[in-house]
């Protein structure tokens, strides 16, 4: 009997049943969300149920063509196959998903409407799928493909084998679908409009959840059954076990424990949604976590969820939570890894499976905690990478979102628009800030329903820090600085821009200085961010704001909006443990208004002068007060930007009729972020040789995001990775040459 193969060292039966296999261990959870859709849509769990096992029984029927069979061969026989022979697997299963799907809703009755959901779920199941099929461009060419007959007579029978172990009959699939263009199959559908005729009436949210939790499982099926694991799906801690490790930890960093204090005591023992206000310190990702894992607990487990502003900081989350969780349990996603490979999903070449699965499992939100930026999760209500995937994990999971002040109009209408989709679905959202206006606390307490809104009372109205303000330029600072660093004072300066910082630095050179800012390669950041906490004198820009675990003794800071210059402080006398800690304010230079003032309203004149009036001796609630005063009158869901983006989902969806993949930049307003300042991921062309002996998802580490018009100048494409002449420094990061002027942000 002929042996037909899936991948170079699996059988295509083994592949089938391991995917069948990982399929039954998600279901529980997928059954749950799926229960949230019947509730919602009125779209049967049952249906799901069926759908998701037919696209995981055919999803690789495909490869029982002549030409995968062949390509395969050739891999196991040690020779490199011509991939340009090839066709597209996925295409080739489609027309039998379909009539199989035609089929049982004669059987078991309409679902969705006789949309093909499970087939385009098949179909795009490696590759985006968009309405121009522009990943099928070979296959347009093609017309027919030679199967082998036998291997999908055998295929169809333990597909129907694998229905009648789970309580479900298999429909009769003739042979005779071999001879179908599959293109002409899937062309149809789209461009003669079949598919847009068959969504009138439907309403295209259900439609789109629907879609997203079958192409999910079908996801959740292959990616498991081949990598031979089981699925891990649950974050399996007790609030208990969390307690001892915590307790452990402030041990190892010699840091008295005396248990939850009054504000964790009641995060952890909320359950629902939670916005939570609380200064710098006071233990707000300890008293997150708690309550994460009490809300795991009463939702019958899943996945927890940690959302920041920045992957710059997210590293020492994902380190916190790793020491806390485990290795395997907890994946960071990265955003400068957006050019892995356009073929990202297809493990047909079986090229560091491995390492392959595993950057997909981080990015695609699969670990049972996953630290990432909020753009991760907004950009998936565009339809871009795989979306379907991160929606079908967000949904019913319990989501931290930090530094929720931290996002300009637009980005606050899209959290607004999936806070509001995601809690439909069951997700619990906890929100956090230090500095959170009373408007936004109203905005999202609206936003989700019984939210309860819990401040750190007990430290709002103590001093922590002394304040004075400097009406002079941060740059005749240098004596100040140097006076504090010989009394052995651990001192922190904060600038507002990477030049700025990379400036004071060179004049501060002799104190033996840490340089901070977003423009080092990942793998210099990493160590910097490992030695940070030992520095004597650190200068930084405004990525020292958030999430890191860092104690000063002394700031100097450029003026900045009211919520940032709290933030900046709240690394200063951490612990609440100094006397005579100090904060210096000093007077915005003029590159600091483009950054925080583009509008030129005087935000940051009118910060100066207010905190200028405020006196020195501040409590956290005289600065919660003072970020009232500055941003007086200013309503955010008035605001253009914030409109727009709260209705911009939804016309995206209808675009691409809900379940279709974005190919990006298609519309320049489905976008995370409105910046004017637009940056892209590259790669320092002084480490090119090094870089290409490594793999696809090894490079980030050698990635900085720079300017695109800096780019466009300097830039060289090889392959898939974007390498950029650049002045680039360990010490001080990447630098712009002078003839090219221009000024590096954050």
């Amino acid at each position: 009997m002929t042996a037909f193969l899936a991948k170079p060292d699996q059988s295509y039966e083994h592949h089938v049943e391991a995917a069948h296999n990982a399929w039954r261990e998600v279901l529980p959870h997928l059954i749950q969300k799926a229960t949230r859709l019947q509730e919602l849509h009125g779209c049967p769990v049952e249906g799901f149920v069926i759908r998701s096992l037919l696209a995981v029984v055919l999803h690789d029927l495909g490869k029982l063509i002549v030409p995968f069979q062949r390509m395969m061969d050739a891999v196991r026989r040690g020779r490199k196959p011509d991939y340009r022979e090839n066709y597209r697997h996925e295409l080739a299963s489609f027309p039998f998903v379909v009539v199989a799907g035609i089929e049982l809703n004669k059987r078991y009755g309409p679902y969705m409407g006789n949309l093909p959901l499970e087939a385009l779920a098949v179909a795009a199941h490696h590759r985006r799928l968009n309405t121009d099929m522009t990943s099928f461009e070979r296959e347009r060419l093609v017309g027919k493909v030679a199967w082998h007959e036998d291997g999908v007579q055998r295929g169809l029978e333990l597909a129907a084998d694998i229905f009648r172990r789970n309580g479900f009959q298999f429909p009769d699939l003739p042979l005779a679908l071999c001879r179908e263009p599959p293109f002409v199959s899937l062309s149809n559908l789209i461009s003669k409009s079949i598919f847009a005729k068959l969504m009138n009436g439907c309403d295209r949210s259900a439609v789109r959840s629907v879609y997203a939790l079958i192409r999910g499982a079908l996801h959740y099926a292959d990616w498991y059954g081949s990598a031979g694991v089981r699925v891990d799906f649950d974050l399996e801690m007790e609030t208990t076990e969390l307690l001892g490790l915590l307790e452990r930890r402030c041990l190892e960093r010699s840091i008295s424990f005396r248990g939850l204090r009054p504000f964790q005591e009641e995060c952890a023992a909320t359950l629902g949604h939670v916005v939570a206000v609380a200064p710098t310190g006071s233990g707000k990702t300890e008293a997150a976590l708690m309550w994460g894992l009490a809300n795991l607990r009463n939702l019958g487990g899943g996945k927890l969820i940690y959302l920041l502003p920045t992957m710059v900081t997210a590293t020492s989350i994902f380190r916190r939570l790793e020491d806390f969780f485990g290795k395997q349990a907890v994946g960071l996603t990265h955003s400068t890894a957006s050019f892995i490979l356009e073929d990202e999903y297809d493990n047909d070449r079986g090229d560091s499976a491995g390492e392959k699965r595993n950057f997909l499992f981080d990015r695609t939100f699969v670990r049972p905690a996953t630290v990432a930026t909020v753009d991760q999760a907004l950009a998936s209500g565009f339809n871009t990478g795989a979306w379907t995937m991160v929606e079908t994990n967000l949904s019913g999971a319990v989501v931290i979102i930090d530094e929720i002040h931290a996002y300009e109009p637009w980005t606050l209408g899209l959290i607004r628009e999936t806070l509001s989709r995601f809690s439909n679905l069951g997700t619990r959202f906890m929100l956090m800030s230090a500095t959170l206006p009373e408007p936004l606390i109203k905005l999202f307490s609206e936003t989700l329903p019984n939210a309860a809104v819990i401040r750190d009372r007990s430290l709002l109205d103590s001093c922590r820090n002394r304040y004075y303000t400097i009406d002079r330029p941060i740059e005749e600072a240098i004596n100040l600085i140097e006076e504090a660093v010989r009394e052995e004072r651990r001192a922190l300066v904060v600038v507002n821009n990477v030049r700025a910082c990379q400036e004071m630095f060179r004049r501060l050179e002799h104190l033996d200085p840490l340089c901070y800012h977003s423009k080092f390669i990942l793998k210099d950041r990493s160590q910097i961010e490992h030695d940070i906490d030992r520095a004597r004198l650190v200068v930084a820009t405004q990525v020292i704001e958030v999430s890191l675990d860092i104690d000063f003794d002394v700031m100097f800071t450029e003026c900045a909006p009211p919520d940032a210059v709290a933030q900046r402080a709240g690394r200063v006398n951490r612990r609440r443990l100094k006397n005579d800690s100090r904060i210096y304010v000093f007077r915005a230079s003029e590159v600091s208004r483009k950054i925080y003032d583009p509008c030129a309203d005087g935000l940051l004149d009118r910060s100066f002068s207010v905190l200028s009036k405020a006196g020195h001796d501040l409590t956290e609630a005289d600065i919660l007060r003072i970020v009232e005063d500055v941003y007086a009158g200013r309503r955010v869901e008035e605001m253009p930007d914030f409109l727009a983006a709260s209705a911009q989902y939804g016309l995206t969806w209808r675009r691409l009729m809900g379940v279709f993949d974005n190919l990006c930049g298609e519309d320049k307003s489905e976008t995370t972020r409105k910046v004017e300042y637009l940056q892209v991921p590259v790669i320092p062309s002084q480490f090119r040789d090094e870089v290409m002996e490594l793999s696809p998802a090894r490079r980030r580490w050698y990635e900085v995001k720079m300017p695109y018009w800096y780019v466009r100048n300097n830039g060289d494409v090889v392959g898939e990775t974007v390498f950029c002449e650049m002045q680039y420094d360990s010490r001080i990061g990447a630098t712009l040459s002078e003839n090219d002027g221009g000024t590096l942000i954050v």
